[in-house]
């Protein structure tokens, strides 16, 4: 049984013979077969079936003509899926985010996606049928990938800049045939003009942030060489002199004390005092810096270590600081991976950049500071023993403000002589409420002060700012405190006594001057003042008098 159907016509266009596959065919059309010019072809359409029918002229004997029936149902659908395929193969061709541009063997161009459009700035289908030399001489892209391709044998990536000013990153792919032949070259290329551009804004704002940061740098140290101490009680007087003392060698100082009681102050003037006063004085305030970025402010980093990093790469700060002093502020804010590398240095006074492999070698002198129980965060685990250590070599202790109470008149003077030069003002406190700021607890301590010297100055009319003028919480507050005496770290109880002893003798010393009225401050006798200032070294302003005995010589 022939798997086509045939249909036999005479010369009169009757039907002479027929088979079965063609017998539904010919029911239906029968009259429209006989109207097909020979060697022509046509679909018909019987039931659920589709035919090609055919026509081939014999003209032998009785037969004139046949017809060849093939049906090609199920080759439409494959055609039909086949067209579906096309189009959505279509469509996400041109669809792509990248272009994709196909070269043949011989370097002619067979297709682009509609990206490329926007690429090179004419219509696509310009461009097809041509070769990629011809393209690349006629500046449609200043050097073609597919070109290099073709030649190297080999995948390419390069970047290219198009006739339209878009730049690139192009790979291009051979696919070989059986014979290791370049059949096609398939090239996929990335619009990068808006990372370049990114990148300069990022590289611009990176060099405005490092102007910034050095014109900070500049001002700290400025404000470091306008820094004064204010000392009139015996407490601070002890704490400069011992300033002044270790500020001729480069050991490392940890100071403590409470907040705003001029820890900055002083690491400045251990630097001005040093031999390192003509280098860089660098403040770092460990608690300020967030803490992804600290690691790179502190040590830099060297080109591409990073996304965004800068390709020349950054020194940091420690590394700026080298021939100077850098003082850490808040030190125990230092997370604990970084007090690690930080012991590196101090310890063999050298750093490793990040993304470096290579050291640099530095020369600091390096002064620590804190308001909080380091020894506490020690033995807790928040700081490490063996930084601390390091750090402490010269502890340096400053007491807050309401154990000097010397201090409190001649700071406020320095602040009014500051600020009224600044406001062009001329103003003081009366004796009354300077006398009430004496008995003032201080919490903030000096900045505290300081911030109320010039808020009073600057909002207050009178050239004399009365005891109404005060705050509220300066009478709430006026009470001296009760716990008087200040310990900061654990200390032998019979050297802590003596101390003790020896502060308030110099404190009663200093302040009256005369050993009956010491004697009444400190509620002892006047005889036992006079032995303790001969214990301490202290000259007796006043002594009592020889006893006449009336006896003649």
């Amino acid at each position: 049984m022939l798997p086509v159907g045939l249909i036999v016509y005479d010369k009169n266009n009757n039907v002479i013979f027929s088979n079965q596959v063609a017998a539904d065919a010919l029911h239906t059309s029968a009259r429209l077969f006989t109207q097909i010019s020979a060697g022509q072809s046509f679909e018909i359409a019987v039931g659920d079936k589709t035919y090609a029918a055919n026509r081939v002229d014999i003209n032998d004997g009785a037969i004139s003509f046949v017809i060849l029936l093939s049906d090609i149902s199920h080759w439409r659908n494959e055609i039909a899926e086949q067209k579906e395929q096309i189009n959505e193969l279509e469509d996400i061709f041109n669809s792509s985010y990248d272009e994709i541009f196909v070269i043949d063997g011989n370097g002619l161009t067979k297709r682009i996606n509609k990206v490329g459009e926007s690429y090179y700035g004419v219509p696509v289908k310009t461009l097809l049928g041509k070769n990629v030399k011809d393209l690349e001489k006629s500046g449609f892209f200043n050097q073609s990938v597919a070109r290099i391709v073709l030649q190297d044998q080999k995948r390419v990536t390069m970047t290219q800049t198009t006739k339209s000013g878009k730049h690139l990153i192009v790979t291009g792919n051979p696919i070989f045939n059986e014979n290791g032949e370049i059949t096609r070259v398939v090239v996929n290329s990335r619009d990068i003009s808006e990372l370049l551009n990114l990148r300069k804004q990022l590289e611009n704002t990176e060099q405005l942030a490092e102007s910034y940061r050095r014109q900070l740098l500049k001002l700290s140290q400025e404000k470091a060489r306008s820094s004064e101490l204010i000392a009139e009680s015996p407490q601070m007087k002890r704490v400069l002199e011992m300033v002044d003392k270790v500020a001729q060698v480069d050991s490392t100082v940890l100071i403590t004390g409470e907040s705003g009681v001029g820890k900055g102050v002083l690491a400045s003037r251990l630097h001005k005092l040093s031999k390192r006063s003509d280098g860089p004085f660098i403040t770092i305030n460990c608690g300020a810096i967030p803490e992804n970025l600290l690691e790179s402010e502190l040590f830099g980093y060297e080109g591409g270590a990073f996304t965004g990093a800068r390709k020349e790469g950054k020194k940091g700060l420690l590394e700026l600081a080298s021939g100077g002093t850098v003082f850490l502020d808040e030190i125990t804010e230092l997370p604990l991976g970084l007090q690690v590398k930080l012991l590196q240095v101090i310890h063999e006074k050298k750093l490793i950049r990040i993304g470096g492999s290579k050291y640099v070698d530095v020369n600091i002198r390096f002064v620590a500071a804190t308001n909080r129980d380091i020894r506490r965060m020690v033995v807790e685990g928040l700081f490490r023993e063996d930084l601390y250590y390091r750090l402490n070599v010269i502890p340096i202790v400053i007491p807050p403000l309401r154990y000097r109470q010397e201090d409190i008149p001649v700071l406020v003077d320095y602040f009014f002589e500051k600020l009224n030069s600044k406001y062009q003002t001329n103003k003081q406190f009366t004796s009354e409420a300077l006398e009430i700021l004496k008995n003032y607890n201080w919490p903030g301590n000096v900045r505290e002060l300081e911030n109320l010297v010039e808020r009073l100055l600057v909002t207050r009319e009178d050239n004399e700012i009365g005891v109404g003028h005060l705050p509220d919480y300066i009478f709430e507050g006026k009470s001296r405190f009760p716990n008087r005496i200040y310990v900061l770290d654990i200390y032998p109880l019979k050297e802590a006594t003596e101390e003790l002893e020896k502060q308030l003798i110099v404190m009663a010393h200093s302040r009256y001057k005369n050993t009956y009225k010491m004697a009444k401050a400190l509620e002892i006798n006047q005889s036992t003042v006079v032995r303790k200032l001969q214990k301490y070294h202290l000259g007796a302003s006043s002594r009592p008098a020889p006893i006449k005995t009336g006896k003649k010589k």
